[in-house]
């Protein structure tokens, strides 16, 4: 049975994709509204089957298209920011409920942030510094603020799930500066309503959430952080997967619920305060929302290798140039038992424009298409203007496909230029 959740629209093949090229020209995204709120909901249900007291933070880095944004906002999700400019675009799209996360705060976004009764995870000792200078300068005003606490992932063998490896992350308060920090923000009179453990491991396994629960626990009880409102676990879960990646073993959304509410609905000092449990999601239910639709223009064999040439770049698909091949597929016009191993190379002028190494693919014409699954985390946001314009996302509205941004223009290249 066909799950109610999946978009209502004609099924992806050549003849739709040829129809959108007619009308939109190619390369272009794809987005799917109906996954992504099926994956936010989900996600956000696993946790509420044991413990209704759950917030969402939809992390803004992962993927801004603001038609996206607004789906999340519509579903109840706060807006989960890391700078200047994505506190400003969660404004600008009507959001009133903003996480304000990110190691640079400038003075003017924090203070607005302050002012605006925004969730402030402090990251470091500098902005310690604002927040008893602001509460200095207006003792009247009752402030609020949250730290983000600085967790260890290493085990005793020097084995890290750090993001990279790394044998210690840089961001939040380390466990030496906790009370020196935390008995600072108390004498200026200053509430701290929220605890920070986002740690971005490189595994996503459901162990690194028991430790990062169970730590963030045992700050709030040595500290007698009695004030809190948040428990704020972070993101950078697994979840939303394209179709044709491998699952096995993959965790599911109720296995991190299952984990985190294992320890806090345990624990004696969780269930006396009950705050608002945060989850602040990202890859974890926009991976498989865009697909990435490039045309053909050429096969060409050089040597012994069989380049088939299109009109998108890596930089479109994966602009971090990792190896991995991402699940795709050949789109063509009429069936063809014809295949061959070759490397699917982008429009650009660098020899590194690999969009798929060595892959086996029915010989494609010119004119046919392939898509690309899997690109919507840390994908359109990082896509450089570089020698391309940056391509329409459409969007299916009211059973029609349309614009959730359109082609990028010479003038909007030029416009932030003085020349």
């Amino acid at each position: 049975m066909t799950p109610q959740w999946k978009i209502l629209m004609e099924p992806i093949s050549y003849s739709l994709i040829k129809s959108l090229d007619d009308k939109f020209g190619t390369p272009f995204y794809i987005m799917d509204s109906d996954r992504y709120r099926h994956n936010v909901n989900g996600f956000i249900n696993a946790f509420k089957r044991k413990y209704e007291r759950i917030i969402a933070g939809y992390s803004f880095k992962t993927n801004y298209v603001p038609a996206l944004c607004k789906i999340a906002k519509d579903e109840g999700c706060f807006a989960e920011v890391v700078s200047d400019m994505e506190y400003a675009l969660a404004q600008n799209l009507g959001f009133k409920k903003i996480i304000f996360n990110g190691p640079i705060k400038r003075s003017t976004v924090l203070i607005r942030a302050i002012e605006d009764g925004s969730i402030i995870n402090l990251d470091s000792e500098y902005e310690v510094d604002a927040v008893c200078k602001y509460k200095e300068q207006h003792p009247s005003c009752n402030l609020k603020v949250g730290m983000r606490i600085n967790i260890n992932l290493t085990d005793e063998n020097g084995n890290s799930t750090i993001q990279c490896g790394l044998r210690f992350g840089r961001f939040g308060f380390p466990a030496d500066l906790i009370e020196k920090n935390v008995e600072r923000l108390r004498k200026a009179g200053v509430s701290i309503i929220s605890l920070h453990g986002h740690t971005s491991t490189s595994d996503r396994a459901v162990l690194n959430y028991k430790i990062i629960t169970k730590h963030m626990l045992t700050v709030c009880e040595k500290y007698q952080l009695n004030d809190l409102e948040f428990f704020d676990i972070g993101g950078g879960y697994f979840g939303a997967a394209p179709e044709g990646m491998d699952l096995t073993g993959r965790p599911t959304y109720e296995d991190y619920a299952d984990c985190v509410l294992g320890e806090t609905l345990t624990n004696q000092w969780f269930m006396s305060h009950k705050p608002y449990i945060v989850i602040e999601p990202g890859s974890s239910v926009v991976s498989n929302v865009f697909t990435y639709y490039t045309k053909v223009y050429q096969n060409k064999r050089v040597g012994k290798v069989n380049f088939v040439m299109v009109d998108g770049s890596v930089f479109d698909v994966k602009p971090t140039m990792h190896s991995n091949n991402l699940p795709h597929k050949a789109l063509t016009a009429t069936e063809t038992a014809e295949n061959y191993v070759c490397d699917v190379v982008g429009s650009t002028c660098m020899e590194k424009d690999v969009m798929l190494k060595e892959v086996n693919m029915p010989k494609m014409k010119a004119g046919e298409y392939i898509q690309f699954r899997g690109v919507g985390a840390y994908t359109i946001c990082l896509t450089p203007t570089f020698i391309n314009y940056l391509e329409p996302i459409l969007m299916e509205k009211n059973g029609e496909f349309v614009e959730a941004r359109r082609r990028q223009t010479i003038e909007d290249i030029i416009q932030i230029y003085k020349y």
